[in-house]
């Protein structure tokens, strides 16, 4: 017998030992008997904490070996701890992350990211709109949404300056020309809430599962929603989200006062869009750390899809959150990712001169 043939037959021989010896399903053989850490990058109690653990709770029913999953909070930094301590874990499908997505750091290049959003292996993502808020006795008194207009020198209250949530709500703002004070002093949204509530400020924003699950059941009447922030449909427009039928969308709201669309011209609303467009699209996400293995990866994306199927878990989050969640899938929300970082340097820069002043105030 020839030695190449030899060698041929001897390697067929070894891969098919291993085989045989290593079982196909390593990778679920490697989670029995253990905890899945699911890192939530904001802290207990807010949107995202909650819709955290019923994710899970439900979660080991769809994974193989049904291990436990415990939440760890770890929120600051606009979401940069719980996301740079994901992006130093082992990729073993032992640690993933809950998160809100976070756009603004990672456009304006903040230093403290070890690991840029588009490395992460996404798992899944839920779309969600954003509602902009504000107290009823703010002076004049705001009984409907154009009431706004007639304020001024309120204070809108957020988390800190390279944040999303704040960035979105003060270009909002200065587009409608308002007289307000910015206030981006907040490490998680309930903070923003129970401030809210005491008057410390009088307009903020959050997430579609922040206002029905949290900000609207605990401000109840002493504060009237303004409008919400859409992801893009697939004509280019921003339509209202189902989940919200009733409530206008910026783009309704700015027409219904000024008389016309805001302008794709103003380098305000296109980086307001440029920015909030990815978050909208997929507020929440689910994710692995890079480098995460490819059969890892198909594991957990198949777990998330089969617990959006979950009659349990559809009803729990719907008691809790009082709305469907849209699902992401896993292909989709990576291309999602990768969108972040390509922005134009002229968004760039001026959402960085804008940061810079806003905080200056």
């Amino acid at each position: 017998m020839a030695p190449r043939m030899t060698r041929t037959l001897m390697l067929a021989a070894t891969v098919a030992l291993l085989v045989a010896y290593f079982p196909q399903n390593a990778t679920a053989q490697s989670l029995r008997g253990k905890t899945i850490t699911e890192i939530v990058n904001y802290p207990p109690g807010g949107p995202t904490d909650i819709e955290g653990r019923i994710v899970a709770q439900h979660l080991p029913d769809h994974l193989p070996d049904h291990p436990s999953v415990i939440v760890k909070n770890m929120g600051g930094a606009a979401g940069l701890i719980g996301a740079n301590a994901l992006g130093e874990s082992l990729p073993n499908g032992e640690t993933i992350g809950f998160f809100t997505m976070e756009t603004a750091t990672q456009v304006l290049g903040n230093p403290a990211i070890r690991t840029p959003l588009a490395d992460f292996v996404l798992i899944a993502g839920v779309q969600s709109p954003l509602v902009a808020y504000m107290r009823r006795d703010t002076p004049p008194g705001v009984n409907i949404p154009s009431d706004l207009m007639k304020t001024k020198d309120f204070k809108a209250l957020s988390l800190n300056g390279q944040n999303s949530n704040t960035l979105n709500l003060t270009l909002s703002l200065d587009l409608l020309g308002l007289i307000y004070q910015p206030v981006p002093a907040y490490i998680g949204l309930k903070e923003v809430e129970t401030a809210i509530l005491q008057n410390t400020g009088q307009m903020a924003n959050t997430s579609l599962s922040g206002w029905i699950g949290s900000a609207e059941p605990a401000l109840g009447n002493i504060v009237i929603p303004i409008w919400q922030l859409t992801p893009r449909g697939p004509n280019g427009d921003y339509p209202r989200s189902p989940n919200l039928p009733n409530l206008q969308t910026f783009e309704e709201f700015y027409a219904s006062v000024k008389g016309k669309p805001p302008s794709t011209d103003d380098i305000r609303y296109r980086t307001l869009r440029t920015m909030i467009d990815p978050q909208l699209a997929m507020f929440r996400m689910a994710l692995l750390p890079p480098k995460t293995p490819a059969d890892t990866t198909a594991m957990m994306r198949k777990a998330f899809d089969e617990l959006w199927t979950d009659r349990a878990f559809l009803a729990d989050y719907t008691r809790v959150m009082k709305t469907q969640p849209i699902l992401v899938s896993g292909d989709a929300g990576q291309k999602i990712l990768a969108e972040v970082g390509a922005v134009p340097p002229q968004i760039k820069d001026f959402l960085r001169d804008y940061s810079t002043r806003m905080t200056s105030r």
